[in-house]
């Protein structure tokens, strides 16, 4: 079964992914709930980057073509560069998606002030390195780990102190916010200890590669459970 996973680990991620999205729009036509409308959009453009990401695998190979040969030898030949382009997208998506289910004025306020900062010392770090194409911003795992965190915990207080407390089994946002939180929880100190996923290393690749992969299961699974759940509920 691990060796079945692990074979086909970025297929049934991605799996997950397209599902979670699918169920997230059928939800936004079902309700047209506008807070929810953002969340979905960071949804698919996952799914996008996913597929895009790909393309480093197909540059493994070696065909004969002159395009090819310069797009393998160009600076696009690692697909880094998406993915910090897809980082800056989320944490910007993430906090426009919770400054909207907030409703207290300094939450508001430090989220777009998380933003901007966030969206700020990425551009000067990228723009004045060569960083860019080769990197990520550093310790952005834990960055985005610790705004998440900040993220969740503000929706978290307001819920508590809401009227809605007694219905947050009813609520996709509370399922993405437990999602997000483990998730960040859970995997952050997968890429802190990046440095031992080497070729040699094969027990802690292994080990990584499937713990990431159940994460990434659970994550999406929540996802589409709350907007299947919630539309249920909404109906009785």
């Amino acid at each position: 079964m691990s060796d079945f996973l692990y074979q086909h680990r970025s297929l049934i991620t991605k799996s997950f992914e397209i599902l979670a999205a699918i169920l997230g729009s059928w939800y936004l036509k079902k309700t047209k709930n506008e807070n929810l409308k953002i969340f979905v959009y960071y949804l698919w453009l996952t799914v996008i980057v996913e597929i895009l990401g790909y393309y480093k695998h197909i540059l493994q190979n070696n065909y004969d073509y002159d395009w090819f040969i310069a797009w393998k030898n160009s600076v696009f030949c690692q697909n880094i560069w998406l993915y910090n382009i897809y980082n800056l997208f989320k944490i910007g998506l993430l906090g426009v998606f919770y400054s909207s289910l907030l409703s207290k004025p300094s939450f508001k306020l430090i989220i777009r002030g998380i933003v901007l900062l966030y969206t700020v010392l990425s551009t000067i770090f990228y723009t004045f390195t060569e960083a860019f194409f080769v990197m990520g911003l550093p310790y952005d795992y834990i960055l985005a780990a610790v705004i998440v965190f900040i993220f969740v915990m503000f929706y978290f207080i307001e819920l508590m102190k809401s009227e809605f407390i007694l219905q947050y089994y009813k609520l996709p946002s509370f399922y993405i916010s437990v999602a997000l939180l483990i998730w960040h929880l859970c995997a952050t100190p997968l890429f802190i200890y990046i440095s031992y996923f080497q070729p040699f290393n094969t027990e802690f690749v292994n080990f990584r590669t499937l713990l990431l992969l159940y994460i990434n299961i659970f994550t999406y699974s929540c996802f589409a459970f709350g907007f299947w759940y919630s539309l249920k509920k909404s109906k009785q």
